[in-house]
């Protein structure tokens, strides 16, 4: 068994040896990112040694198709975790000046949201920015809805006072 993993592991090396340079220009290329490109890369190497494939037809085909992948994953993942730590308040208007007065306020309103308890902070979100019904809101929380309605209210009043 250790001669096996020593053998898939020397034939990584070798693979490693005889594409990496060219792998690594293409992941740069599609990712624009050499260190992203390096992580990508890295984590097909590390997939190939820890689960080799059976058979591949040609060994580059395969790991620029396996780079291509991985490159295209950390794209989808990159803009996910962009979403996920985008301004609760879009710029909707025209005026820079109301637009910038808009900006102003949505991070006043993003701190104080920071500073409400972790199920007020949700349900306030859940309901306003989710554009979820009380019911809706409740199941995604895993409360009954009187208690969703609470939190909701509770945090709303929270936000008011503070703000």
């Amino acid at each position: 068994m250790e001669q096996t993993l020593l053998m898939d592991a020397l034939r990584c090396e070798q693979l490693w040896r005889r594409h990496a340079d060219r792998l690594l220009l293409y992941a740069t290329t599609v990712l624009s990112d050499r260190a992203a490109a390096e992580d990508a890369l890295q984590n097909v190497f590390v997939r190939l040694i820890a689960s080799p494939p059976e058979d591949f037809d040609s060994e580059a085909g395969y790991l620029f198709r396996a780079v291509r992948t991985e490159a295209l994953n950390s794209i989808r993942s990159r803009r996910l975790a962009a979403r996920a730590v985008s301004p609760l308040f879009d710029d909707v208007a025209e005026d820079p000046r109301e637009s910038a007065e808009i900006r102003e306020r949505g991070k006043q309103v993003e701190k104080v949201l920071l500073r409400l308890e972790a199920e007020e902070r949700e349900a306030v979100v859940l309901k306003i920015w989710g554009d979820l019904s009380i019911p809706e809101a409740a199941s995604v929380a895993g409360v009954s809805e009187k208690t969703f309605e609470h939190r909701y209210y509770r945090g709303l009043a929270a936000l008011k006072e503070k703000l």
